[in-house]
């Protein structure tokens, strides 16, 4: 008798192991960003500024949150700014607000961290590489989670258009 756990013969074993591997799945929480979109306001005006970035995601929260899908949205208020020069965020420089939209409770950051660079502003685009940690959580307490803004992001002015996350 052949005991290889996934011989066409052991139909017990290969269902448990289809099991496990789903139970895992669920367990680890499946987040998908199905769509993005990162707009600018503003003005360089000599890097004081303010330009506005905003950066709008919905994400697909199967199993992990609150709710089946949520919509975020950050925006970091920017002002004296150096292109290529790292700032803190948040500072005096970069004012962050981060809020979640659900058909359950919605939330709100209650802290950031990390920083931005804005490499290159254009009349129609603002590229700035972001690395930024938040922490938001429902009005009531009841459900905390933890967000990245990680990479390189192209803002379009706010006529419109998709970002690119390189």
């Amino acid at each position: 008798m052949d005991t290889y756990p996934f011989n066409s013969g052991n139909l017990t074993m290969r269902r448990l192991t289809a099991l496990t591997v789903l139970m895992l799945t669920a367990l680890c929480g499946c987040e998908h960003l199905a769509e993005s979109n990162a707009t600018f306001t503003g003005a360089a005006n000599n890097g004081t500024g303010p330009l506005v970035l905003r950066i709008s995601r919905h994400m697909d929260t199967i199993v992990h949150g609150p709710d089946i899908d949520e919509d975020q949205l950050l925006v970091l208020e920017v002002r004296n700014f150096q292109l290529n020069k790292k700032l803190p965020v948040p500072s005096d420089s970069v004012k962050p607000s981060f809020s979640v939209k659900r058909f359950g409770p919605s939330s709100r950051d209650i802290g950031d961290q990390g920083y931005i660079i804005v490499k290159s502003v254009s009349d129609k685009t603002v590229v700035a590489y972001l690395h930024l940690d938040i922490v938001a959580q429902t009005s009531d307490g009841s459900y905390t989670q933890q967000e990245k803004f990680h990479g390189e992001y192209t803002f379009y002015s706010e006529h419109g258009g998709y970002y690119k996350n390189q």
